[in-house]
């Protein structure tokens, strides 16, 4: 921003204090760029210097200069919001150097229209140009030949009344076409929603692109995308898939130069990867630009990871077990109940440790995390790992033999019914208010407003995570990750050349169960599933 200010001041500071003239020229959008408008505005200044050197030859006045030197671009450039008035702007900048005195007075600044300089309400921009004419500056507009100063301002009501109207006319013009823009954009997110149009926009994915005949996998980053799904469930972190990646030399995903761990997480928390679009519009109310996200739009891309696969992960992802950090976070994955072993007294996780090597060491134990450290109010309890990873691997069949329905069904399927009308409810009850509010704006409907945006984003992440439990329970996918399980348990049988990965194994089981109650008091294992349910594993025998 500083260096935006210097380009300004620095070559007004060197100026003798003749009065001169500055051009303003912006345009909003860049197309704007390749058609008329820059050198339209820039012939008009130069026609207006021509007929006021001409008038002030005849009345024995200096002509005027246009100075050069100082270039007044903002170029695509809204002015609806006042973005080109920031410091890092063209108009920012002389603005700036209008307020520290370096403009010298009788200067003119030069525009096509009074909404070149600015598109927002009548009042700001009265005190728009107040900051202008104050300075001793005189904005000649070329549209209407207009001139204001402060002399003219103060004592000519006409011509206030002229630039009240120039710019509320401006304003309104870019309130309706923003609203029609709005509502185009809003009829093509539901068109896509209702199935009548293929695509949002051509951009799409980065693993995707969009050809005449719909979208295609864009190779390698497709690819990528299986790769780092498939190293995750394998157990590795984002880190090591992110060294990897670099390391294998794969051509990384836009414009950056590396694989990094941020790359990778985002990718991975990407519903895209499974085809869903999660549309969003900008909403500026209260003068703040927030980005407010829509209901997702399943199917709207081609699937490029699996939603078994897609699960998974999210499982992995979710899950409350703290990461692996330290000198363990590159190390493969040794324990396949990593973050679902749970202490049967207290609930605390359990955790893996290896004590000493030897005849009578070096054997992996399974612990309380809180007996460990001497926080829990039962005894320390150590439980072979060895022992209960064999009995799991041995008897894992057992676990398919009576999959719970689970009681979550029918309470999720209320709970989505519930906020779905209630999101309805209070997306009508939120339009009625904004529209109460632009026709009589007051500080009660502005509060309540708020109120009812704040509500609907809440009510949205419920519903989001209703939706993301009611997947988690849904009977099919529990058979699909059950498959899963069993391929990473057995990789020859389904015809893999792979060995067994202990961190594919850990993957599998997250997916379908919540934790894993290791009860060395009984001689059981429990597991507890996602969809809710119980299925108990003897692996010993206890007096």
């Amino acid at each position: 921003m500083q260096a935006a200010i210097a380009q300004v001041v620095t070559p007004l500071a060197a100026m003798e204090a003749a009065p001169r003239v500055y051009s303003y020229t912006r345009f909003s959008t860049p197309e704007q760029a390749e058609g008329d408008s820059r050198r339209r505005q820039y012939d008009g200044v130069l026609r207006w210097l021509e007929r006021k050197n001409i008038e002030r030859t005849r009345d024995g006045l200096a002509p005027l200069a246009l100075d050069e030197r100082l270039t007044l671009n903002d170029l695509g450039v809204s002015a609806y919001r006042g973005a080109n008035t920031g410091e890092d702007k063209g108009l920012g900048g002389f603005l700036t150097a209008c307020r520290t005195g370096l403009i010298p007075s009788g200067s003119f600044l030069i525009v096509e229209s009074l909404d070149r300089v600015s598109r927002m309400t009548p009042r700001r921009v009265s005190r728009l140009l107040d900051d202008i004419v104050d300075a001793g500056v005189i904005v000649a507009t070329l549209s209407d030949g207009q001139e204001y100063d402060a002399d003219r301002l103060d004592n000519d009501p006409t011509a206030l009344l002229i630039a009240l109207m120039v710019s509320w006319r401006a304003h309104e013009e870019s309130k309706v076409k923003g609203q029609r823009l709005s509502a185009a954009w809003a009829e093509k997110r539901q068109r896509v929603r209702d199935g009548r149009d293929d695509k949002l926009t051509s951009k799409g994915p980065s693993w995707l692109q969009w050809t005449s005949e719909g979208w295609r996998e864009l190779q390698p980053n497709a690819d990528a995308v299986r790769r780092i799904f498939g190293l995750t469930l394998g157990g590795m972190g984002e880190n090591k898939i992110a060294q990897t990646l670099n390391a294998e030399g794969i051509p990384v995903m836009g414009r950056g130069k590396m694989w990094h761990r941020s790359t990778i997480a985002k990718i991975l928390r990407s519903p895209a990867v499974i085809g869903t679009l999660v549309p969003g519009r900008i909403d500026h109310s209260d003068g703040k630009r927030l980005r407010r996200l829509e209901q997702p739009i399943p199917e709207a891309f081609p699937a490029v990871i699996s939603e078994a696969d897609w699960m998974a992960v999210r499982a992995l992802k979710d899950g409350k077990a703290p990461a692996v950090r330290g000198r363990g976070a590159k190390a493969p994955l040794t324990n396949v109940f990593a973050g679902l072993a749970r202490c049967p007294e207290c609930g605390s996780s359990m955790t893996r440790v290896n004590k000493g090597k030897g005849p009578k060491g070096g054997k992996p134990k399974l612990v309380c995390t809180k007996a460990k450290v001497g926080a829990a109010s039962h005894a320390y309890r150590s439980v072979n790992l060895d022992e209960v990873q064999d009995k799991l691997l041995s008897n894992w069949r057992s676990l398919m033999v009576d999959v719970p329905a689970g009681s979550a069904g029918a309470g999720l399927d209320c709970d989505h019914q519930d906020l779905t009308g209630t999101i309805d409810a209070t997306e009508l009850e939120l339009d009625e208010v904004r529209r109460a509010y632009e026709r009589s704006p007051s500080h009660v409907l502005r509060v309540r407003r708020r109120a009812l945006e704040a509500a609907l984003a809440s009510y949205r992440a419920d519903l989001d995570e209703v939706e993301h439990q009611r997947a988690m329970a849904d009977h099919g996918l529990v058979i699909a990750r059950l498959e899963a399980l069993a391929e990473a348990i057995e990789p020859e049988a389904h015809g893999s050349a792979e060995p067994v990965n202990v961190g594919q194994i850990n993957a599998a089981l997250r997916t379908l169960f919540e934790r894993v109650t290791v009860d060395y008091r009984t001689g059981f294992l429990r597991f507890h599933w996602r969809q809710g349910g119980e299925t108990a594993m003897m692996f010993a025998w206890v007096d």
